[in-house]
């Protein structure tokens, strides 16, 4: 019998992707951290959701720069269109409540997660960047991104916020 050795590559990355979502869901940072950075170093166009969970490894291991450095990567993978973003169906309004409510934007994601709740995930990207730069202490950048569609509704957001607007006032 011969084997791919191409597909036992990809089978090995698909497994070392979600066994680091798993670790990420379930606080195991140091080897979500080295399985993400093994799946993103050297990558000639990593994935929004390897970027994503990247970006809350370098959260967790508080380097705030890089978390909006590859944050800002997903972004602007996110402005290309994606076929199945058309297809995502409106979502129940209790869950859009939890979704603003608790922090579900710590959580790994999956590639069919991006493909199917694109908005959801640029809101969550945004969400973990307000958080890295309120660590940062980059109060203007805050406001800023509490801005954008939907962040007033965002519990951290508005927390952040609040802090935001009480440091430049003082």
């Amino acid at each position: 019998m011969l084997i791919n050795p191409k597909a036992d590559i990809q089978l090995n990355e698909y497994e070392l992707f979600l066994e680091g979502a798993l670790c990420i869901n379930s606080s195991q940072w140091l080897p979500a951290y080295s399985i993400f950075k093994q799946l993103t170093d050297g990558a000639k166009n990593p994935s929004v959701a390897r970027l994503y969970n990247m970006a809350l490894c370098h959260f967790s291991a508080k380097e705030y720069l890089q978390t909006i450095s590859v944050l800002n990567e997903a972004i602007q993978h996110m402005a290309v269109p994606s076929g199945f973003s058309k297809q995502s169906s409106r979502v129940p309004d209790v869950l859009l409540a939890h979704e603003y409510e608790h922090n579900a934007h710590e959580s790994a994601i999956t590639e069919n997660i991006v493909s199917l709740n694109a908005s959801v995930v640029k809101l969550r990207i945004r969400r973990l960047l307000v958080d890295a730069n309120l660590e940062l202490e980059n109060w203007e950048e805050v406001i800023r991104l509490s801005t954008l569609p939907d962040m007033d509704k965002c519990k951290n957001v508005m927390q952040a916020v609040t802090i935001a607007k009480t440091k430049i006032n003082n």
